[in-house]
Parts: C-alpha cells; sequence; structure tokens
C-alpha cells in the first residue's frame, strides 16, 4: 500500500484553473493542511488519509468559499480554516457513498472500501468528520458551528430520501430538487454564506452569498448527473450510467419519464422492473432517456440554476473577483458534452 501511495504522491501535480489564480496562495495552504498537516496518530490511518487526500480532487468547494471572501472583505485565517472543515464533510461523504453504493473507482483511483474494506472506509469517513468538527470549533462562531450542523444532517436526510426512492419513476422534479439541495448544494450554500458572515457582511449581502452557493450546488448536481451519462469512464472515473444501474433516479430520467411521448411509458416499465433482462433493458432505458431528450432537458434545468446564481452576485462591484466567480459559475455547464 505505502508504493501505491508513493506513487499518487509522485503523480499529484496541481494545475488550478485560470480563474482560481487569485486565491492560488490559499489553496496551497489548503492542500497542505489536508495532505501533510492533517493531526494523524495511528499510522495505518494516517496511510488511509494519505490516499484519500492524494487520490484527486478539484477542491472546487473550498475555491468557491474563498472566492465569496475575497469578495466580501478578504480573506482571514478563518476562512481557510472555512475551506477545509468544508472539503473535509465533501470528502467524508462521499466515502460513506461509496461504500452505500459498493463503488469500485473515484475519480478513476480504487476507493478506499475497494482497496481496504467497508469498516476501513466508514473509520476514515468518521475521522475526516471528526475533524472538521475539531476545525469548526476552532472557528469560536456559534453561528457556523449550527450552519456546519445542518449540513451534516441534511447529508443524512438526502441519502435516505435518495434510498426511498430508488426504481421509483414516480419521483418528481421536488423530490429531485430536494435530495439535491440537501446532498449537495447545502454544502455550497453553507461555506459560501459562512465566508460572507466572518467579513462581517451585512444580512442580505449573506443571503445573497448563501444563494448563490445553493444555486450553484443545485446546478452542479445537475451536471454531474447528466455527465454520468454522457462521459466516458475514463473521463468521469466511474462507470457510465452506475448512478441508473443503482436506482438512482436523476435528473436526465427524470424528464424522460415526464415526456408526453409515449416511450416514455417504456422507461417507466423498464426502471420499475430493475432492468430484468439485465444489460438489454438497462442499454434500452438509456438509449430511450436519450432519444427523449432527458439528457438537453436536464441541462437546461442546470443553466436556470446558474443564471440564478449569477444574479446573486450583483451586490459584486465589477471588478476581477466578480467575473471569476462567474466565470466559475458557467465552468460548470462547460463540462457538458451532448
Amino acid at each position: 500500500m505505502k508504493s501505491a501511495i508513493e506513487k499518487l504522491n509522485t503523480e499529484r501535480v496541481i494545475q488550478w484553473p485560470d480563474f482560481f489564480s487569485i486565491i492560488s496562495t490559499e489553496l496551497e495552504i489548503l492542500e497542505e493542511n489536508l495532505v501533510v498537516k492533517l493531526p494523524v496518530k495511528n499510522k495505518f490511518l494516517k496511510e488511509v488519509i494519505s490516499y484519500i487526500f492524494l487520490s484527486g480532487g478539484k477542491r472546487f468547494r473550498p475555491a468557491i468559499s474563498l472566492l465569496i471572501a475575497k469578495a466580501t472583505g478578504g480573506i482571514k485565517d478563518k476562512h481557510i480554516t472555512v475551506s477545509e472543515i468544508t472539503e473535509l464533510i465533501h470528502t467524508a461523504s462521499l466515502i460513506h457513498d461509496d461504500i452505500i453504493d459498493s463503488a469500485k473507482l473515484r475519480r478513476g483511483k480504487e476507493t478506499i472500501n475497494s482497496l481496504w474494506n467497508d469498516k476501513i472506509s466508514v473509520i476514515a469517513g468518521d475521522f475526516l468528520f471528526g475533524q472538521a468538527s475539531v476545525k469548526l470549533g476552532e472557528l469560536e462562531n456559534t453561528e457556523i458551528v449550527k450552519i456546519y450542523a445542518h449540513v451534516l444532517s441534511n447529508l443524512c436526510d438526502g441519502e435516505i430520501e435518495q434510498y426511498s426512492l430508488l426504481f421509483n419513476p414516480g419521483i418528481t422534479l421536488e423530490n429531485y430538487i430536494h435530495k439535491s439541495t440537501a446532498k449537495t448544494a447545502s454544502l455550497f450554500a453553507a461555506c459560501c454564506k459562512s465566508s460572507a458572515m466572518l467579513n462581517n457582511q451585512d444580512s442580505k449581502i449573506i443571503k445573497q452569498c448563501n444563494d448563490f452557493g445553493l444555486s450553484l450546488g443545485i446546478a452542479f448536481q445537475v451536471v454531474d448527473d447528466i455527465l454520468d451519462f454522457t462521459s466516458s469512464s475514463n473521463e468521469s472515473g466511474k462507470d457510465v450510467c452506475s448512478d441508473l444501474k443503482n436506482g438512482l433516479i436523476t435528473a436526465p430520467a427524470l424528464f424522460a419519464l415526464t415526456s408526453t411521448d409515449e416511450r416514455a411509458k417504456q422507461v417507466k416499465i423498464l426502471i420499475e422492473n430493475r432492468f430484468n433482462n439485465h444489460e438489454k433493458d438497462f442499454d434500452k432505458a438509456i438509449r430511450l432517456i436519450f432519444e427523449l431528450g432527458g439528457c438537453e432537458k436536464a441541462r437546461q434545468l442546470a443553466i436556470n440554476y446558474i443564471e440564478r446564481a449569477k444574479e446573486n452576485l450583483n451586490f459584486i462591484k465589477e471588478s476581477d473577483i466578480r467575473k471569476y466567480l462567474i466565470i466559475v459559475a458557467e465552468s460548470v455547464i462547460e463540462k457538458i458534452k451532448i
């Protein structure tokens, strides 16, 4: 295992996108704090945690929180702590997701549960949640502690709702948005809101930062769900259409199911029967989802949320930081290849 970690350490060359250049110094500090300075006493657990943070990750959420900090008065030490908390919670939730989904790959690398086992994965995820809690205490800000406590509650709420709707073609757009908000967007909103609060902004600006993160997070999840259909396994780092295969009805399938086209009934039956004929039925469902415009309609939903996100940046004067935040938001849509 040590050789695998050494290999990752050699391969891990971080190239931040141009629109993160304005916060590159802070991102380097974040990276060092996660990869090098995270206090892990147990040698074996340290290997596991090192593998996790050396396996990739764009640090998108912490970068957003740092950009909002810069836009609302400047980046302080506590903003970097918020960015760490955000990435720790995000990473822990991914580890637990991989256990639930029995996933073998994440970002093109073997998952913790695949490389070790589920027990080690649970412990590693819990450790990261614990470290996030320690760092929350260091902020000495009860309001921000409450914000992130709600995020943790939302993660569980979203996961349970997702589980209860597996292979359920009756899922509504409201169900989907609620689940996406709980599992993804609430963390985006929390880090943006917290950054503005640490800069003592007024309630209106704090709400706009929260709503920017919320809309961006929903769009991010919709795009991620589209990419599950449109990306190759090499591009996505996981099996193609793995969500649908596991019974998750995401935006593309949802829009296909709600189409007035008669073929929508076929998709409904295939999902209800859990793809009885296995690959044949599964491939047919994917083909019908594309033919019914599921991915295109999902893309438009994501665009709508990106526009909402951008509208919440109107409190920022014309500047490089405003330009970068808009570019970041639009970059989410640009990942889609249909």
